[in-house]
């Protein structure tokens, strides 16, 4: 069974969070839709709290978060204060939500200055950020650097998917999850179409249509055979996704088309 990740965006709608150089609340979507991208090449299931610019209601994600009965949650934030660096929050009871930070913030630091994991508490002991306290999975809140300080904030703006992508680094590491290990899950499972298979319109269908999509750029006949063209774009896409190219289009092969397919015409 696949992992699973609940990701907040911070803020949305009335609520633009932190602002001077940058607005908070886009750039915590910005980099909260580039994390869920790089969670799917390891394989890892997102649900988020938010994907548009809304308002949004802490005690409702909190239930849907819990609902979803997710393995880790991010709350994805930038700060605001006159500081400067990269920031993590984790539980005050430490175990998988302290090394989630630790793992989150190891990868961020290669990037940018870190000021470290940290903890806050209310005045009874009790983790004073709801999405760390209320969660009933392991939770960290990031801060991705300060949206006042020009010298993050321009950071920010050009490398808002680098944070992302350290996230993601961070929490398969906490999840135990490797990249080799996502390659034989998620897409080169065995089942499915190879060369010299017949029946395979389907598949060749939608690759057709990814091509005028501008994802794929091989083209074929429009027959039921797995033939050289077939072969050459699924290795084409394969290659695109950083996986090997075994020219094998399993079922989860096409469940990753599919999604592609359905970013472009959305």
């Amino acid at each position: 069974m696949s992992k699973k990740v609940f990701i907040i965006p911070g803020h949305g709608g009335i609520d633009g969070g932190a602002a001077k150089y940058i607005v908070e609340k886009e750039y915590t979507l910005k980099t909260a839709l580039a994390l869920a991208e790089f969670l799917s090449e390891y394989g890892i299931d997102y649900k988020f709290s938010r994907t548009q610019d809304i308002d949004t209601d802490m005690d409702e994600y909190i239930r849907v978060c819990n609902a979803y009965k997710p393995d880790l949650v991010i709350s994805v934030h930038f700060n605001a204060g006159g500081g400067q660096g990269f920031e993590v929050y984790h539980s005050a009871v430490g175990g998988t939500s302290k090394k989630l930070a630790e793992n989150i913030n190891a990868e961020v630091s290669k990037l940018m200055k870190s000021r470290g994991i940290k903890t806050k508490t209310q005045s009874d002991g009790r983790d004073y950020f709801g999405v760390i306290r209320e969660t009933y999975a392991p939770a960290v809140l990031v801060e991705g650097g300060f949206v006042d300080n020009k010298s993050d904030a321009d950071y920010i703006k050009s490398n808002y998917k680098k944070l992302a992508k350290s996230y993601a680094d961070g929490i398969a590491k906490t999840l135990g999850i490797s990249k080799k290990e996502a390659i034989t899950k998620s897409v080169l499972d065995k089942s499915g179409c190879k060369k010299g298979d017949k029946g395979c319109l389907a598949l060749k269908e939608m690759l057709l249509i990814a091509k005028k999509l501008g994802i794929n750029k091989y083209g074929m006949d429009e027959n039921e055979h797995f033939g050289d063209g077939t072969f050459n774009a699924v290795n084409y896409l394969l290659g695109q996704w950083g996986y090997h190219q075994n020219g094998i289009a399993g079922d989860n092969f096409v469940k990753c088309l599919r999604k592609e397919i359905d970013k472009k015409i959305k």
